[in-house]
Order: C-alpha cells, then sequence, then structure tokens
C-alpha cells in the first residue's frame, strides 16, 4: 500500500489519475490538492509525510522544478511521478536533476501508470526488509578498473566478511566483469533477464545469476553494445528492487555510463565510488564527473574517490587532484601489473593469485573501511584456515564446469 499525494492543477486530470489509482485495489490512500507544481513549498509537511508524489501540471516550466527539487531534497525516501505533456531529452534531464526518478506522458498509459506504482511498491517493501547496501562504481573514462575493483570487492565481502553479495554488470560497453570469476560464459545476461521481466520470480533470477561463491553472485552484462541499447529503465529498476532484499551487498559496475538507467543504481548506493587514475585527462574529465553527479544532486558525503595504479611519484599527485575535483580521495589502490595479469588470464579473483601482495592487502583494507571485521573470536585464525581452502576449491570447480 502507498500513501500517494497529488498535486494537480486541473480537476479533470486529477480524476482520471485517481481512478487510475483506484484501480490498482491494493489499498492505496490518495490524497489530491488543487495546485500548480510552483506552489508545493506550502505542502512540504503533506508531501514529507507520503510515499509518492505526482505532480501534475499543465503549465509546467523548467524553473517550477526548483520547488520539486526541495520536496526531493527534505524527504529523501519520498519517490516523484511528473505527468507532463513533453517527454523531450531535455525535461527528462532537468526532471532527474531535479529528484524526478519516474516521469510519464499525457495521456497516460495506463499500464505505463501500474508498473510505475508496482516499481514504487516494490522499492517500499525492499526499503523495510533487510538491510541491504549498494554501492556503485563509476568513471570517467574506459580502462580506469571499475570493473577489477568491483569483482575484487566483492569477492573479499563474500569470502572474508560472510557478506551475501551480488555484483551487478551494468557497463554496457562490452561488459566482461563476469571474464576476471570464472573462465565459461554466463547463461544469461541482464539484457535476458530484462526482455524476460515477467517472468522475474526467485527461481527464474536464479538460472540467470552466476554463482561463483557460496556467498558471491553475479548478473552479468551484455558483450553486445547493441543489445545493451534495449535495456529500459523500469525493467532495470525492477530487478534493482528484487534482488536488493534478497542479498546484503549489491555492487554495481556502471563503467562510464552516467545515464537514467544508471542512476537507479546511483540513486539506491549509500557510496558512490569515482574511479580515477593519475593523469590530466582523468583530472578534467573526472572534475566533470564529480560536477554532473553533483548536479544530480549527489552530495559530495556519498562520494568515495579512488585512485587505481597509485604513483606516489606521478606528476599528478593527490593534492592536486582533490583540489581539482573537490572532494577527498578515499582510498589509494596500488599498481600490481604482475598479478592482475594473471588473475585476469586465469578468470580468478586477485586474492587468489596474490593474496598477500599489495593491490590485494588495500583491497582489504577498503573492504575494511566500508564494513569493518568484527572484533571476535570466528574471525580468527581458524576461521581464515577454514574458509580460503574451500572458496579455492569452489573456484577450481567452477573453471572445470562446463
Amino acid at each position: 500500500m502507498l500513501d500517494i499525494l497529488l498535486i494537480s492543477s486541473d480537476d479533470e486530470r486529477a480524476g482520471r489519475i485517481a481512478a487510475l489509482v483506484g484501480q490498482e485495489n491494493a489499498g492505496h490512500r490518495l490524497r489530491t490538492i488543487r495546485a500548480a507544481a510552483a506552489r508545493l513549498p506550502e505542502y512540504r509537511e503533506d508531501a514529507q509525510k507520503a510515499d509518492l508524489l505526482i505532480i501534475d501540471d499543465v503549465h509546467l516550466e523548467h524553473r517550477d522544478l526548483a520547488a520539486v527539487e526541495a520536496i526531493a531534497a527534505s524527504a529523501p525516501r519520498l519517490s516523484s511521478l511528473l505527468v507532463t505533456p513533453s517527454l523531450s531529452q531535455d525535461w527528462l534531464v532537468a526532471a532527474m536533476r531535479a529528484g524526478v526518478r519516474h516521469v510519464l506522458s499525457w495521456p497516460i498509459d495506463e499500464a505505463a501508470f501500474t508498473a510505475e506504482l508496482s516499481l514504487i511498491g516494490e522499492k517500499k517493501s525492499a526499503g523495510a526488509g533487510r538491510e541491504s547496501r549498494m554501492l556503485s562504481f563509476v568513471s570517467p573514462r574506459g580502462g580506469s578498473g571499475t570493473t577489477l575493483i568491483t569483482i575484487n570487492l566483492g569477492y573479499v565481502l563474500a569470502r572474508d566478511r560472510g557478506k551475501r553479495t551480488l555484483i551487478v554488470d551494468l557497463s554496457r560497453q562490452f561488459s566482461d566483469a563476469h571474464l576476471m570469476l570464472a573462465d565459461k560464459p554466463p547463461a544469461a545476461t541482464i539484457v535476458d533477464l530484462c526482455s524476460q521481466i515477467d517472468r522475474l520470480d526467485g527461481a527464474f533470477f536464479d538460472a540467470c545469476a552466476m554463482h561463483v561463491h557460496p556467498n558471491l553472485d553475479v548478473l552479468a552484462g551484455t558483450s553486445d553494445p547493441i543489445k545493451a541499447a534495449d535495456l529500459r529503465a523500469p525493467q532495470v529498476e525492477r530487478v534493482l528492487s528484487f534482488v536488493i532484499p534478497r542479498y546484503d551487498v549489491v555492487l554495481v559496475d556502471l563503467g562510464r555510463f552516467v545515464d537514467p538507467i544508471s542512476m537507479l543504481a546511483l540513486d539506491r548506493s549509500s557510496d558512490i565510488g569515482v574511479v580515477l587514475r593519475q593523469s590530466i585527462p582523468h583530472l578534467h574529465t573526472g572534475r566533470r564527473l564529480v560536477d554532473i553527479l553533483r548536479e544530480l544532486g549527489y552530495s559530495s558525503s556519498k562520494l568515495r574517490a579512488l585512485i587505481n595504479e597509485y604513483d606516489k611519484s606521478a606528476s599528478v599527485d593527490i593534492a592536486t587532484l582533490e583540489n581539482a575535483l573537490g572532494v577527498r580521495i578515499a582510498h589509494r589502490l596500488p599498481r600490481d601489473d604482475k598479478h592482475v595479469e594473471q588473475a585476469i588470464d586465469q578468470g580468478i579473483p586477485l586474492l587468489e593469485v596474490g593474496r598477500s601482495s599489495a593491490l590485494a592487502t588495500s583491497i582489504d583494507t577498503f573492504a575494511d573501511a566500508l564494513w569493518p571485521k568484527p572484533l571476535d573470536a570466528t574471525n580468527g585464525l581458524f576461521s581464515r584456515l577454514f574458509t580460503s581452502k574451500p572458496a579455492a576449491a569452489s573456484m577450481r570447480t567452477l573453471k572445470t564446469e562446463s
């Protein structure tokens, strides 16, 4: 059941929306206010009590979105749905910068409206379930290391922290995250799953995901960027709403994509890892990426700037990067060509080829910063002795199956 607040400037349109809500038979509570979007600040307290704010203003202008943004900022758990005659790219970008993640055109398509309410309801239910945490990794340039970090952080959290972990590959340009964990193709990709989204349940998801460790699953991306273009935001949001309650941790590799689809993951993420290298191109494009993320409403406290292949003698030092980005460098990952190449060639996590290497140690330290190890006996010597060997065996078993 959703508590819905409808702000509408037109009685006839408000009646039509109310009728659609009533058809759901889900017990939704609807409150309607006859007003223009510009008057939203007057109804801040009403909006903060709602699960969903529907904004329907026949004469909505770009400047009116400031009022929408103020409401969204004051109520982080509030979902907003904008009904607009225009679905131009400019309007979509402006709406998303204002914090609106659901947009429908008028006249409202009944099936689309029902799907949006269902997604928002699932999001509310997921928030009330187990305590899950999502992290997303993004970079301003290709080849920065988002996949390497995502995969190996996920493996550490699954194997050494006992976290039920899912890695989602949403990098839609020749996705290959699964190749770092197995030397065989996935049974299905996120594109395959989304193309049959109506079948989504526990059994179907388990058939699509790669199970690479007792605590680690991977939802592979497609290696075909043409097929990746078929992904639709409502499909991806439904997948995210489904998986979050099932896992302790969901890690998302976004590559260098910041668009309406990747924003679905960014919105749900407790932390956003911005992966950079020490170069002039990364300095300039990194600053632009951070600016875009801020413009989209992601606070600096949510951003974790990570330096991959850190070199203390590089001409672009940490201070230069921090001054350019306007954010502190949260973690530095040293260069380790030898072990990275071995791990990629063998299709196994870095920790299995160089457990004591500087890079593996650095990833483990990063995991500690996110999830500190419990200080009890279960994480002592006996635990490490009896968990590391089965994990390695599991990876070998996976690689020998065909």
